[in-house]
């Protein structure tokens, strides 16, 4: 049995390490089986590779621990070793599919800012760079900030608006005072 653990820890950790490296969502494919996100009725639905990953990992190395420790007891060591993989695959499958339901791991891209209005917080300089205070939902970020067009002197500039978004720099253009108080 202990090669049998040994071998689960090996193959198991391997893909784990290698999931965690990120190739496993590498170019939008999903290592943990992210389809079907919309529908409960699967019962299987924490049947994935990442549960199959993290169940290896855990029984592989639970059960190879124990077995050198207590060189007695395969069953109760086997018994362990199960239910340590199902316990740890199935956290893993169940916080993943909270994580994939509520969103809380996507990461809203650049274009997201523009549009969005600010205040500038470091004076743009003539063909220069500054800083932009914009809100976004519910969190304020400073981004950098180049003028789209330098007629008027940016540096006198107090609210603008992210008209793009150039490698994380935003180019913003004035914006009246009046018009954002209406």
């Amino acid at each position: 049995m202990f090669s049998l653990y040994l071998f689960s820890a090996i193959v198991g950790g391997a893909l784990l390490v290698f999931s965690l490296s990120g190739h496993g969502d590498a170019h939008g494919h999903d290592f943990g089986g992210g389809h079907d996100v919309g529908h409960d009725h699967n019962p299987f639905k924490f049947l994935s590779l990442r549960t199959l990953t993290y169940f290896l990992a855990v029984f592989g190395g639970v059960g190879a621990v124990l077995t050198w420790a207590w060189k007695s007891s395969a069953p109760l060591v086997l018994l362990l070793a199960v239910v340590a993989g199902l316990g740890v695959g199935s956290l893993t499958s169940f916080a993943f599919q909270y994580l994939r339901k509520t969103g809380s791991g996507d990461r809203d891209s650049e274009d997201s800012f523009v549009g969005l209005t600010g205040r500038i917080t470091l004076p743009i300089s003539q063909g220069g760079l500054g800083k932009v205070l914009v809100q976004r939902g519910d969190r304020s970020f400073e981004l950098l900030a180049q003028p789209l067009d330098a007629t008027t002197a940016p540096s006198t500039w107090k609210s603008v608006v992210v008209v793009e978004m150039r490698r994380g720099t935003a180019i913003v253009s004035p914006v009246d005072e009046a018009t954002l108080q209406s």
